[in-house]
């Protein structure tokens, strides 16, 4: 579980900046306890937040910030920070470094890890085990300046560490971070391994965002899609349930397409010969015109699989296409929701999470999350939507607002700050900006303009 995130020097943020989901000791404390969460060192931790704010306050640069690290640490960026995405606002910060650290809670595993960055090299980078909080009682793994590494007393009596040294010694650049090099190096090291499986399990999700990977596997057949059906009919959509929809290959792809047919071809026969499918009808997902299908193989004929929408009282299918925004948004969001609820330690951090959807749709859905008491994962969002500010679903240290301070950097601070009484109506204070976090306008009647005379 996430615990902490500070970020400076990146995007909207200038100096340090911390998001937490520490519970507050004081207002709202005593409400939905079973929101907490307590890690094996001892820290509590709360499974839900909700962060407010104006368009352009800062909001999405925080899910930025943390999809960032996480490239970081999977090796899946160029570490280059070009100057756009640095503090632009205060030119003296284009000449200092950016840094990210995140404090987490994985498997039992609660780790502390930080890197500095400067004009596409890491200048700093440190990784320490926190086994009590209450005694204050941490491990430093390793830490990193520039491409000196030192390793704690953690690795003092492995036997591989005197290998690693030289080999981090000798390859390690000045672009990659020694966590990844260091999960390559010591094998089957635990700590190690359970560190870099936790940010496998932390999923950022974008407005826009298209999970391929469940794509492909409702595609494949390898996904049951029992929940997301229930999602789609409670929801009231009209949509019975998802299916797929078979077409023979001649007659799907025109004369035109016969190469790349032929291609498809191939390549499904190279997999079975290979023995690579891991479906009962052999099959492969391509993508078509900025959609994907998969390609099937049965009877010693191919065939063409497409993702539909069967509606209630009609034997016609539907492309998902055809279906509204908010249909596609529901399609998208259900395999993290399903996840949230029956799987443990993941983590979801969601953009905009009532984008395309009535708000007493997203109610339903964070309701559904919420009430949910064995839920073992955290949902962190952003929003807009004011109906969500409910003392039954939300606790008020899980409700955070950005602003933009007077030198345009973003801030951010709990609702827990705050002292309004119990009975006080949070969406009405919210949206009367007693807490921040809303636009302040300027006076739209002066872009209308009186037409000139003839």
């Amino acid at each position: 579980m996430l615990i902490r995130f500070v970020v400076s020097n990146f995007m909207s943020f200038k100096d340090e900046t911390e998001f937490n989901m520490l519970p507050a000791k004081g207002n709202g404390s005593r409400q939905l306890t079973n929101h907490i969460k307590k890690t094996k060192s001892g820290v509590e931790v709360l499974k839900t937040a909700a962060i407010y704010g104006a368009n352009a306050a800062g909001k999405s640069n925080l899910v930025r910030a943390i999809a960032f690290l996480k490239s970081i640490v999977i090796n899946d960026v160029e570490l280059l920070i070009p100057q756009s995405k640095r503090f632009r606002l205060d030119k003296t910060y284009l000449e200092k470094p950016s840094t990210f650290r995140i404090e987490y809670e994985y498997q039992g595993i609660h780790f502390d890890y930080a890197v500095e960055i400067f004009k596409g090299k890491i200048k700093e980078e440190w990784l320490y085990l926190i086994n009590s909080v209450k005694k204050n009682k941490e491990e430093l793994l390793f830490k990193r300046n520039n491409n000196e590494v030192e390793f704690g007393e953690y690795f003092k009596n492995k036997d591989d560490v005197s290998f690693a040294k030289k080999s981090l010694k000798r390859q390690l650049k000045d672009n990659e971070t020694v966590l990844i090099n260091s999960y390559l190096l010591f094998e089957n090291n635990k700590i190690l391994d359970k560190i870099c499986e936790a940010f496998s399990k932390l999923y950022l999700v974008f407005p826009d965002y298209i999970d391929t990977d469940f794509t492909k596997s409702v595609l494949l057949g390898d996904k049951n899609l029992d929940f997301t059906n229930k999602i789609l009919l409670n929801s009231k959509t009209g949509i019975e349930k998802i299916v797929l929809r078979k077409i023979e290959s001649d007659l799907f792809f025109g004369l035109d397409d016969i190469n790349f047919k032929n291609n498809l071809i191939d390549e499904l026969e190279s997999n079975i010969q290979n023995n690579t499918s891991t479906t009962k009808e052999k099959a492969i997902v391509f993508t078509y015109r900025n959609k994907d299908y998969s390609f099937v193989k049965e009877n010693n004929n191919y065939f063409v699989f497409i993702l539909c929408t069967k509606h209630e009282n009609s034997n016609f299918t539907f492309d998902f296409h055809e279906e509204s925004d908010g249909t596609n948004r529901l399609f998208e969001l259900a395999p993290a929701f399903e996840e949230l609820l029956y799987e443990d330690d993941h983590v979801y951090i969601i953009d905009e999470l009532e984008r395309s959807m009535h708000p007493l749709l997203a109610k339903e859905l964070l309701k559904t999350y919420s009430f949910n008491s064995k839920t073992n994962s955290q949902l962190i969002f952003t929003t807009h939507e004011s109906h969500l500010l409910d003392d039954e679903l939300l606790r008020r240290d899980e409700i955070w607002f950005t602003e933009k301070k007077s030198d345009g950097s973003t801030e951010f601070y709990p609702l827990s700050n705050f002292n309004p009484r119990g009975d006080k109506v949070l969406e009405r204070g919210y949206l009367e900006g007693r807490y921040g976090g809303i636009p302040f306008l300027g006076d739209f009647s002066k872009l209308i303009t009186e037409e000139n005379p003839l």
